[in-house]
């Protein structure tokens, strides 16, 4: 990643990417919509059982084989995962309640871990325990569960649980999921004998053995959050706003990261945000934020945040980042607020001696939705390197956007086989739009996306 591109690959100035030598072109594929001057482009819960999550002064975390889609079924860590992830697809319908019998139990075996949370637990700890079970189903996978395990120690840092309190989250954990797992009126294909709840305490114990490592190692680098002050406030329309923070200490990201922040109006809430800029001289960072429906940080933030309000802001994670050494053109989809980490991340670009022929599709459900188009296009004009289409679903007779949704238009444009492809927005938008590629003959390992617990 210190490298820059090879030769890009040569794109049509009217459309979509250029066939390849010797590659005919796509029949049926329409040219990207020009954009400006562009171009185209809880009850009381029961005693826990005592459960120990001691692992033998020998036991280290296996090493990987290697990230695969699939499970890693060899080896006894394999297995756990394995058997960690068939119990909770099956017991998966039933997860609100699983994370309520969790909490009760975690609170009462800890007591002290309630001022932790917000007065409505319910959303943190079920991202909670999603996580958990995430990082669980990722032993033997090494690479995989490294990248988990620096992302959540970051976010339970800022939540301020420390490495003792994993221990308590893995005693609630496994008991919760017992207690439905042998609850008559679960679902039937739900096995829970002794062999299973050993691979989950294995699994457990796998799993929170770097957490606890990263916890106590970092209790003596610096702090887990930074303090700033919010500097401007802009409402772009009744669920959306721009607001930009002055950190009082500097906060150390890259271009397409993301940061857990905290807002006065809903402490001890946790939302993560991707900065819409690239790492500034004055250190300030801007957010691009929707009030969601359920979303009482996002709500509060876009209708009663104000110049002065105190944040406090998480270490940076994800791996939204672009691979200059891998010689590909760059695809990059986004819907709505989606576009912040990736506007970061071609203004990053913009910088760089060689940079990759990127295409940037840009969807929202009406244009007012595309809030970030003219900042894309203004990159564009800058550099014959990047292109730009807006998609609109509720506006099709638009002249300056492409009609439809996101992963219909991204198919009908072009062969993105042979590009490195960036996701971000909506969970559901993700999930379509990865099909559709993979369906169109992209490979699984050129895309990208943050997989977000909640």
């Amino acid at each position: 990643m210190s490298a820059e591109p090879l030769a890009p690959s040569p794109v049509s100035r009217r459309g979509g990417p250029a066939a390849p030598p010797g590659r005919p072109p796509r029949s049926g594929r329409a040219r990207l919509v020009p954009v400006d001057a562009v171009g185209p482009p809880a009850r009381r819960a029961p005693e826990p059982p005592t459960v120990s999550f001691a692992l033998p002064a020998t036991t280290t975390v296996p090493a990987a084989e290697g990230l695969r889609p699939a499970a890693c079924a060899s080896g006894p860590e394999g297995r756990a995962a394995d058997t960690v992830r068939t119990t909770w697809v099956a017991l998966e319908p039933r997860e609100d309640e699983v994370a309520r019998w969790f909490a009760a139990l975690l609170f009462s075996i800890d007591p002290p871990l309630r001022a932790l949370f917000p007065a409505s637990v319910d959303g943190p700890v079920r991202r909670l325990v999603r996580a958990t079970v995430l990082a669980m189903s990722s032993v033997g996978r090494a690479d995989e569960l490294d990248a988990l395990v620096a992302a959540q120690v970051a976010e339970h840092r800022g939540l301020g649980l420390t490495a003792a309190a994993y221990e308590s989250i893995g005693v609630a954990l496994v008991a919760a999921v017992r207690r439905f797992a042998t609850d008559p009126r679960g679902p039937g294909d739900v096995v829970w004998d002794d062999v299973v709840e050993q691979a989950w305490v294995q699994a457990f114990s796998l799993a929170a053995a770097p957490m606890e490592d990263a916890a106590r190692r970092a209790e003596g680098d610096e702090p887990a959050t930074v303090d700033a002050t919010l500097v401007a406030h802009r409402r772009l329309s009744w669920d959306l706003a721009v607001v930009t923070v002055e950190p009082h200490a500097p906060v150390a990201y890259r271009a397409g990261q993301y940061v857990s922040v905290e807002i006065p109006q809903r402490p001890r809430m946790w939302r993560r945000l991707s900065p819409a800029t690239a790492p500034r001289a004055d250190g300030l960072l801007e957010f691009h934020v929707r009030g969601v429906e359920g979303g009482w940080v996002s709500r509060a933030v876009v209708a009663h945040a104000q110049r002065g309000d105190r944040w406090r802001i998480g270490s940076a994670q994800g791996r939204l980042t672009v691979d200059p050494a891998s010689g590909r053109d760059l695809l990059m989809v986004a819907g709505g607020t989606g576009a912040a980490p990736l506007l970061a991340l071609c203004e990053d670009m913009a910088g760089w001696a060689h940079r990759p022929v990127t295409t940037v599709f840009l969807g929202g459900r009406t244009v007012a939705d595309l809030h970030c188009l003219d900042r894309f296009a203004e990159l564009a004009r800058e550099g014959d390197h990047l292109r730009v289409v807006g998609v609109c679903e509720d506006d099709p007779l638009d002249p300056e956007v492409a009609p439809g949704t996101l992963p219909d238009a991204v198919v009908r444009t072009g062969d993105w086989s042979g590009h490195d492809v960036l996701l971000s927005g909506s969970p559901g938008m993700i999930r379509a739009t990865v099909s559709a590629l993979l369906v169109d003959g992209t490979p699984l390992d050129r895309i990208r996306y943050d997989p977000f617990a909640d």
